[in-house]
């Protein structure tokens, strides 16, 4: 997953000069266009299919949902695949109908066609070990860790994750350069988004704009004191405006990917250095630089590894050169895909298909010892893995919150972005709802000119806001509009409407449990931070309390509390407003993510 667009085909022949559909979707499918392909395949089932043809047709057309992990389409045609009688496909695609049910939790129809694939090709050990992997899923399935928090972003992924690192209160990632991404194969560049919340990031034309590169550009890793930026791109580089690829590709007429590093200059990364290991033959993707800079892990395809893509480290030398690749060995690699190194204290963080997992790529833990030895692997289990594809696992410093990516929430295989904290607790429920006391303003201490001179009549004005929700039959499960509702002067008491209003809220929740509701919650900036961070956690609690008393699952609720650090900045001071703007602060936004 993630590295069937990173490279480049190159190649003079044009699908114009194609004449049928299948013929079109055999030079995209050659090309890596399996978007395409998969248009053109789907045409030629219609108009084109024939007894002779089929196989090849319904081959390339799974194929080409398999490899941009639409899952669910790709499930149906090897199905089909598979029945066709006396024209049976090869070994690899019973094998990769296995593998496939597994992704999408078909445990025990993947056992049986495990099976099948063993009697076909009489490898019994490979089979025992697919199977192992197999029973681990299932003994493993409904083992979910609750005190994990998976919660997901809004950052732009275009639909397939390249990576991402931290830097400068916001996150280096890569986007499409194009829209139509979900409809055509497309190039990506990197792009920096700034961080709002933990799972709200606002994009920005900042930092990267000089790392031009005409075709993909991703993976970016950042070095611990933020000057050296490391990043996977597409090897041809731009030359007066014009892409110069003739020396940069393969013998099989391929880009490759490479790793370059760029240097922080008047902030901006330029002065774009290509790593010496690289090599026109094979790619080198998902760099990681270690704290001390002096280790720079990635994955490549190069010669000699144990299969599809292996980790690999560089030392660097006393003269400031990086020795050759060193392959990290068979605690780590295997015969499937294995990349995105990521290391925080002694853990070692990667992604793999090939060690015991639910489905598809899963995300591992493994510890380093001083001598460079790697042992422990494991399965980060549930929820941070899935059935399907789980990657790109990265942390924030508190070593117990983070960012991955995954696509088990869409059918088109498109990934999102999804913040984790492995440490999460989440509010205690209570039966009846929390009531203000008068002992509240005395828990911290105030400032000395706060004053209390908020009216009711204040509140009603501004709870009837333009984002109020409108009142429907409470049966309906069309996605309800972000509600925001106010509060009183130093309250966390909401109103009766305001709190009937997540009726909405629990009816879509449960016809649509793979989502979560934000509950982002503010303060007026009187009275000292602490105490306004406080005030507003206490009022997003209330609506925590009332969405699982209407059977909201509690994981499922993501509180955001902002206090008064985001005030809608109406007054140049905070004694120089008035009451009305104060109260368009006491709030809490409710919004389904």
């Amino acid at each position: 997953m993630k590295y069937l667009y990173l490279f480049l085909f190159i190649a003079g022949t044009s699908v114009v000069y194609a004449q049928s559909a299948i013929e079109k979707g055999d030079l995209y499918f050659d090309f890596f266009h399996y978007k395409e392909a998969s248009k053109e395949y789907e045409k030629a089932l219609k108009k084109e299919r024939t007894y002779k043809n089929e196989a090849h047709l319904l081959t390339n057309l799974a194929y080409s949902y398999l490899y941009t992990f639409q899952y669910g389409k790709a499930l149906n045609v090897f199905e089909e695949l598979v029945k066709i009688g006396d024209k049976k496909p090869n070994e690899q695609v019973y094998l990769d109908y296995a593998n496939l049910l597994k992704i999408i939790g078909n445990y025990p129809k993947a056992k049986e066609q495990f099976k099948y694939y063993g009697t076909l090709t009489k490898k019994s050990g490979y089979v025992m070990q697919l199977e192992r992997s197999l029973n681990w899923a299932i003994k493993h399935n409904d083992s979910i860790n609750k005190k994990v928090l998976i919660a997901k972003t809004n950052i732009d992924v275009s639909g397939q994750s390249l990576g991402y690192t931290l830097f400068d209160n916001g996150i280096i990632y890569a986007q499409a350069k194009d829209t139509n991404y979900s409809e055509y194969t497309t190039l990506f560049d990197l792009r920096f988004a700034k961080q709002i919340d933990s799972v709200t990031f606002k994009q920005e034309q900042e930092y990267v704009g000089l790392i031009t590169f005409p075709f993909n550009e991703g993976s970016p890793a950042i070095s611990a004191d933020g000057q050296v930026l490391y990043f996977s791109a597409t090897t041809a580089l731009l030359k007066k405006g014009k892409p110069v690829v003739a020396k940069e590709i393969s013998n099989d007429g391929v880009s490759n990917l490479k790793i370059y590093s760029a240097e922080l200059v008047n902030g901006e990364f330029t002065n774009i250095t290509e790593m010496p290991f690289n090599h026109k033959d094979y790619s080198n993707i998902t760099p990681f630089i270690s704290e001390d800079g002096n280790t720079l892990y990635f994955a490549s395809d190069m010669p000699g590894g144990y299969g599809g893509l292996d980790i690999y480290r560089c030392n660097k030398l006393g003269d400031g050169r990086w020795s050759s690749p060193i392959n990290l060995g068979d605690k780590i690699n295997t015969k499937e895909h294995d990349s995105y190194p990521f290391i925080i204290g002694n853990k070692f963080y990667f992604t793999s298909k090939g060690h015991l997992g639910f489905g598809g790529y899963d995300i591992f833990e493994a510890t380093i010892a001083q001598n460079a030895v790697f042992s422990d692997v494991r399965n980060m289990g549930k929820p941070i893995n899935s059935s399907k594809d789980d990657v790109a696992l990265i942390f924030n410093k508190d070593k117990s919150s983070g960012y991955l990516s995954s696509n088990r929430d869409d059918a088109n295989g498109f990934d999102y972005v999804y913040y984790f904290n492995t440490n999460y607790m989440p509010p205690p429920v209570v039966t009846t709802i929390l009531a203000q006391t008068d002992s509240v303003k005395n828990q911290e201490t105030i400032a000395a000119n706060f004053t209390n001179s908020n009216s009711s009549s204040q509140k009603n004005s501004t709870s009837s806001s333009n984002d109020k929700l409108k009142q429907k039959d409470v049966h309906t499960h069309s996605k309800p509009e972000p509600h925001t509702a106010y509060f009183e002067f130093d309250s966390y008491q909401a109103t009766s409407e305001d709190l009937n209003n997540m009726q909405l809220f629990a009816d879509y929740w449960k016809q649509h449990k793979n989502q979560f509701i934000k509950l982002k919650a503010f303060a007026d900036c009187r009275g000292n931070a602490a105490y306004n961070y406080k005030l507003a956690t206490k009022r997003a609690t209330t609506f925590y309390n009332q969405l699982v008393k209407l059977g909201v699952n509690s994981n499922k609720i993501l509180i955001v509390s902002i206090g008064e650090n985001e005030s809608l900045k109406e007054c140049i001071t905070c004694s120089a407003c008035t009451d009305q703007q104060h109260a368009k602060n006491r709030r809490v936004e409710v919004i389904i993510k």
